[in-house]
Parts: structure tokens; sequence; C-alpha cells
């Protein structure tokens, strides 16, 4: 059972977390990468997935990601001098864990409790506390200010962006930190303070022109419009995903791909490499 001086701390925890949650960037970041970690890993359940960051009334409060499996619970800690001890004399990370632990034991929840820290060589991961081990884990995530440096130093951020980009492997550094930044602006569209699923997010991010995933469906080219575009000499084209990728000679390009296009295409009927870029 809770104390008194256990909702008193909470409230105030809610309130400093929640007003500076907007300057979080550290948060914001981690987040981001969750959310493209978890699409390559749940590209069929998608509606499965939710996040949600800033949790009220709750001890470990920064993300929450329900899994189908389980709820992970995470502490985020931006700083250069981290222990479990980190806090108050009386209010501790090791006792914000002991407490959420008791609470989700208390309603039955399948869990799991991360501290993520950016201090290269802390030693948390090394020393968790016996009361909370069977529950927590640790994770290093780095910390810059750009969203594009982070990337650039970030192996594992790389990796999860190419599982889903179009190019894959393939994708240069630019177009991963263009999809990083779509998300981030999607994770913040959809709000702090309350569960958003990943389909969610990703609608909100298809709400970007020209933005473009590997998990979407491909969009069809019909037999009228492949007549048309095979008599353009030397035209290399593919539609893969919402977008349509096309080369000629030294010229390349990409649009998105809606039946709009398709039919202009086969209304006007181009023959030229001009022809076809007035068109798209």
């Amino acid at each position: 059972m809770r104390s008194e001086a256990d909702r008193v701390y909470l409230v105030n925890k809610h309130q400093g977390g929640f007003s500076n949650a907007k300057g979080g960037l550290y948060e914001d970041y981690y987040a981001v990468f969750q959310i493209v970690s978890c699409i390559a890993r749940y590209k069929a359940a998608l509606d499965g997935v939710a996040l949600q960051t800033q949790l009220e009334d709750t001890f470990v409060d920064d993300l929450l990601i329900a899994h189908p499996d389980k709820n992970v619970y995470h502490q985020l800690k931006n700083t250069q001098n981290l222990t479990w001890d980190t806090g108050s004399s009386e209010r501790t990370i090791t006792s914000d864990f002991e407490n959420q632990i008791r609470d989700c034991r208390e309603r039955n929840e399948t869990f799991a409790l991360k501290l993520v820290y950016s201090a290269v060589g802390s030693h948390v991961g090394n020393n968790i506390p016996e009361s909370i081990r069977d529950y927590a884990s640790t994770e290093y995530f780095p910390y810059e200010e750009d969203l594009n440096r982070l990337i650039l130093i970030s192996d594992e951020f790389v990796d999860a962006l190419r599982q889903i980009s179009v190019n894959g492997d393939n994708a240069t550094i630019d177009e991963l930190a263009t999809v990083a930044q779509v998300f981030l602006g999607a994770w913040r569209g959809c709000g702090y303070n309350h569960r958003v699923s990943l389909s969610k997010i990703i609608t909100h991010a298809e709400q970007t022109k020209f933005f473009n995933l590997n998990i979407f469906s491909d969009g069809v080219i019909s037999d009228a419009c492949r007549e048309v575009l095979d008599n353009i000499d030397g035209l290399h084209y593919r539609v893969s995903g919402r977008m349509f990728y096309w080369r000629l000679g030294d010229f390349t390009g990409s649009c998105p791909w809606p039946e709009e296009k398709e039919q202009e295409i086969i209304d006007k009927k181009p023959t030229t490499r001009r022809e076809l870029v007035a068109i798209l």
C-alpha cells in the first residue's frame, strides 16, 4: 500500500517531469529510437504496441512501452554522475524501482524495468541492487543535442533505421536522418501524456509528403501505365511503398504515387524525359 508520502512524492515527480517534457531531447531521441526499433520488430502488429511518456502516478515514469507480452517501464538519466543511489536521501533510483515493482506485482502485471543512461563508462549495469535484479536491466544510449549527430555516433540507431528504410543497407545517413526527423515530429505531434500506438505514430508520419518506409504496401502500376512508361527510351522505374522512383540516364527522381499521377501519365502519354518530369 502507498503511504501519503508516496502520493505527495509522485505528484511532485510528475509535475516536475511534465514541465520539462518538451525540452527533454534525450527522452525524445530515445523514444524515436524505440519507435523505429519496434516498427521493425512488430511490422505485422503495429496496433499491438503503444508508447507513453511522463506517466502519472508512476515511480518509473519517463517512458512506458506496452509490448504485446509485457509492459516495459523506463527511467532515463542524462547525467555523468549516476549511481543507483542518485536522488535524495530518501528517494533514489533504487527506491523508485522497488516501489514500481511493488505496484506492478499488486496489479498482477507482466512487466520489466529499465534504466537508460548516457554516461560513458557507467557501472550501473554491473551493480544492479539485489532487491530489483529480477526485474531491472540497463541500457546505454548516447546523448547529442542534434539528432543527426546522434545517428552518426550510434550504430544501434542506424541499424534500426535501416531495417525500416526503403533502401535498407544502401540508405545514406541523410536518408536515415530524414526518417528519424519525421518520426520525431510525429512523436511530438501525438502528445506526451497518453498511450499512442505505433500505427497512430506512423499515420502522423505519413502526413509528410515524401515519407516512405519498407513496411508500406507497394503501390501498383497498371498495365496501361506500364505500356506508356516502357516506351520511354532508357527509363528505369519502380514503385516501392508510397513512392515512384525513376532513372533516365544521369537523371534520377522520386515522387508520391497516387492514382491521379498514374492516370495523368496514361492520359498524356509522355515520350521523353522532359514530358515525364513535367508530370511527376
